[in-house]
């Protein structure tokens, strides 16, 4: 039976199909990564409906921690403040066009550029491989030089930690100095994306 370092029973116990796993701590990495990369490019391409960093969010933050830059004006309760990484109209635009004229070799990824909506400025229909390419290798190269350093190198180091964990030969060293640095990489996130986007 899995349980907790405190020795509290783990919620995944309670699967019925638990005890048939072979390792019962695998977890399905491609949705992880998935659910990372919607987080990360609905947030900073600003989708509504998306998007972590809402009006709901911004009004929690008085509340939950002190971070004054991300919090709405009591003047204008309906208004969001301007944060760094969120890009604007014509760097999202930007971000579409490039993702658009992408090419790869034939099976690397779908045909990218048909999931680009460039009326709003995004991209649907994204199947998990495709995010998980994206995610890994695109990530760093799409937002270079259109958000501030500090988003950009916390946005380098979670898709480099999702290159070691996906790699098809594990290098035990790799994976020991990431298990060191896994909760360096959350804090910077932390600093930079509010507490919604952490879900």
């Amino acid at each position: 039976m899995a349980q907790t370092t405190s020795g509290r029973k783990c919620i995944f116990c309670d699967l019925p199909y638990l005890t048939t796993h072979l390792i019962r701590h695998n977890l399905d990495v491609m949705h992880i990564d998935k659910n990372v990369f919607d987080n990360i490019f609905n947030t900073i391409m600003g989708i509504k409906g998306k998007s972590k960093d809402n009006l709901n969010a911004r009004k929690d933050l008085a509340i939950i921690c002190n971070r004054p830059e991300l919090q709405v004006d009591e003047r204008r309760p309906t208004v969001m403040p301007k944060v760094v990484y969120t890009l604007t109209k014509d760097q999202k635009r930007k971000v579409c066009e490039w993702v658009k004229c992408l090419r790869f070799p034939d099976g690397y990824t779908s045909n990218l550029s048909k999931c680009v909506d460039m009326t709003e400025s995004r991209l649907h229909g994204m199947k998990n491989h495709d995010c998980h390419i994206f995610m890994q290798k695109l990530i760093p190269i799409a937002f270079w030089e259109m958000v501030p350093e500090h988003v950009w190198s916390a946005l380098m180091e979670v898709s480099l930690m999702f290159q070691v964990l996906c790699s098809t030969t594990i290098n035990i060293k790799k994976v020991q100095e990431l298990e060191d640095s896994v909760a360096v990489i959350i804090c910077n996130l932390e600093k930079v994306f509010p507490p919604t986007f952490f879900d």
